[in-house]
């Protein structure tokens, strides 16, 4: 891979290197590196641009499964967030992302049970909304967004176990609407 070549992507590099602790960078080998950052392939659930809905854009960041992907993905973020966030038991500490909170996403929308620890972080911060399921997530969102706002699936719940299915439910509910 030429520096070109890698350096077209982008953020996408940021966003690849976040979800790495550094001691697995620091060990990796040039052809690892190329593997890494020259194939595409991977990228399904990582920023993908689902819909744009009455100039709302619905991206699914399920791949995101760690407060400092979501972070990054916050980054590349300019406009307004609604954010979904699936609470499971168990939780990732979230607190590295509340000035991110503060400053990028007007509505935070907790899926699942047992929201009191998010709750208790992020109140006065932005708005927060509480439901039970994906479905009812997506359909708020759909109702709180207006254009330019974006509307963002980043779990950030340190559970790879359950990406894959919640991410096409995900771009299910969005195509329904």
């Amino acid at each position: 891979m030429t520096i070109d070549k890698l350096a077209t992507q982008g953020r996408t590099v940021h966003s690849t290197l976040a979800g790495r602790q550094y001691s697995e960078i620091a060990m990796l080998r040039n052809e690892t590196l190329r593997n890494m950052f020259g194939s595409k392939e991977n990228y399904k659930h990582k920023k993908q641009v689902i819909a744009n809905i009455k100039g709302v854009r619905y991206i699914d960041d399920s791949k995101s499964i760690t407060p400092n992907s979501t972070w990054f993905t916050f980054e590349t973020i300019g406009n307004p967030i609604i954010w979904i966030l699936e609470i499971q038991d168990n939780m990732v500490d979230l607190s590295s992302l509340a000035s991110s909170v503060k400053e990028k996403v007007h509505t935070l929308i907790m899926v699942g049970e047992n929201n009191q620890k998010i709750t208790k972080l992020f109140n006065g911060l932005t708005n927060l909304i509480q439901v039970k399921d994906l479905s009812n997530a997506v359909k708020m969102a759909y109702y709180f967004a207006n254009e330019p706002d974006v509307v963002l699936y980043s779990p950030a719940n340190g559970k790879q176990e359950s990406v894959e299915n919640n991410a096409e439910r995900f771009v299910q509910l969005v195509n329904e609407l």
